[in-house]
């Protein structure tokens, strides 16, 4: 097992939600231990996006693994906040965000 880091575009919406599913699917067959996705360019983050992240979380919890979110957008860290998963980003992925122009 092993910590994986993927890095998934600028938009996590309903449209590309099928694809980036397939994505993390086949990243979640190699067993990491840890899955970090940087979010630091997603620029268009709806409830899909949401979604698929859990999604991915409960499917790596399964495994004993774990979803961190290391690097993220204002966008995204404001929806995460706005649903009540902000304790997915890392501290440096929150603090990076501040920093950012939204």
């Amino acid at each position: 097992m092993s910590t994986d880091t993927l890095s998934l575009g600028n938009e996590l919406t309903i449209v590309q939600a099928a694809a980036l599913r397939e994505t993390l699917l086949a990243r979640l067959a190699s067993a990491p231990r840890e899955l970090r996705l940087d979010l630091a360019d997603v620029s268009d983050f709806d409830s899909a996006g949401v979604q698929l992240l859990l999604a991915t979380q409960r499917s790596l919890a399964d495994a004993g693994a774990r979803l961190v979110v290391s690097a993220a957008s204002a966008t995204v860290r404001r929806n995460l906040e706005v649903f009540g998963l902000g304790l997915l980003l890392e501290p440096a992925a929150t603090q990076a965000a501040q920093r950012s122009p939204a």
